[in-house]
């Protein structure tokens, strides 16, 4: 865990964000996540996050125009730029994540999967449950240290 936090520390403090996006619960998740960085969550400093899951109309465009396995990288393509982080998440290998984690490494973006490997579990409901404890503690750990450095200047 410590590396990701401070790569997202980090290109935030460089004027970058982070973009987030899963399937189904997960989908509830990188919209929670992104909640937490830019809202009020544990600290009062902000962190830019978009999650890509949060526009119903685009990503059924994307999805009729482009197809759903493309939802996510078309995003990371027109929103992702250099230095930027990038998360997706997955419990079952999706496409429309690896394209995104393509798209995002294509971008010269941070990334991240992360997947049944960082989050163990016997089933699915309890790798989720363990998704969030991760991203709660993803979202302090980042907040703290970028609240840190605020709080020195």
């Amino acid at each position: 865990m410590t590396e990701i936090v401070f790569i997202i520390a980090e290109a935030i403090r460089k004027g970058k964000k982070v973009l987030i996006c899963g399937n189904g619960g997960l989908a509830a998740e990188a919209e929670h996540f992104a909640a937490e960085l830019m809202g009020k969550f544990a600290y009062e400093t902000y962190a830019p996050c978009i999650a890509l899951t949060t526009n119903s109309a685009l990503i059924t465009a994307i999805a009729n125009d482009m197809g759903f396995e493309n939802v996510f990288s078309h995003q990371v393509n027109v929103l992702g730029q250099e230095g930027d982080v990038l998360i997706g998440m997955t419990t079952s290998a999706s496409v429309n994540i690896l394209r995104a984690m393509e798209a995002g490494r294509e971008r010269r973006m941070h990334v991240f999967l992360l997947d049944r490997n960082v989050w163990a579990g016997d089933d699915t409901a309890e790798i989720q449950n363990n998704a969030i404890e991760f991203l709660h503690k993803l979202a302090l750990e980042v907040k703290g240290i970028l609240f840190n450095c605020e709080a020195k200047h």
